[in-house]
């Protein structure tokens, strides 16, 4: 039959005792060191006032950039431009305006039949016909 091993009351709360300090050397600080280094790199939680400043400035920055596309005539790009600070927007700008000449350039009106009406063609749109004739008259004496 086995052994029977006995222990005391204060032999086994020594040796838990000794368990759990070993436990938290061992586990419990290092986790707990570790924890505490990366605290620093937590993002700060911002004040209720501050909440309010941030999203004032951001709206203040929206209307900056409606009216800057506005003033270029760009407000129908107003849902698509997406910025995030003043050079960027001034860049974006730039970059619609140019698109958008290059556009109006080639959709511009361009005439097929770009030619000069001599003076006989004038007097025949107005149906003069003496008109006609004396410039026919003219080319023969002139």
């Amino acid at each position: 039959m086995a052994e029977e091993i006995s222990f005391t009351r204060e032999q086994l709360e020594e040796a838990l005792t000794n368990a759990k300090n070993e436990w938290i050397e061992k586990e419990l600080n290092p986790i707990v060191a570790e924890r505490d280094g990366l605290l620093q790199f937590k993002p700060k939680d911002l004040s209720d006032e501050e909440k309010a400043l941030q999203t004032k400035q951001q709206e203040l920055f929206d209307k900056e950039v409606s009216l800057t596309l506005k003033e270029n005539g760009l407000e129908k790009f107003a849902s698509i431009v997406k910025v995030g600070d003043s050079e960027e927007l001034k860049t974006v700008i730039e970059s619609l305006t140019s698109i958008v000449n290059d556009i109006k350039v080639s959709l511009g009106y361009i005439p097929d039949n770009h030619k000069q009406q001599n003076e006989y063609d004038v007097f025949a749109s107005k149906k003069d016909t003496q008109g006609m004739i004396a410039t026919k008259l003219s080319k023969l004496f002139g």
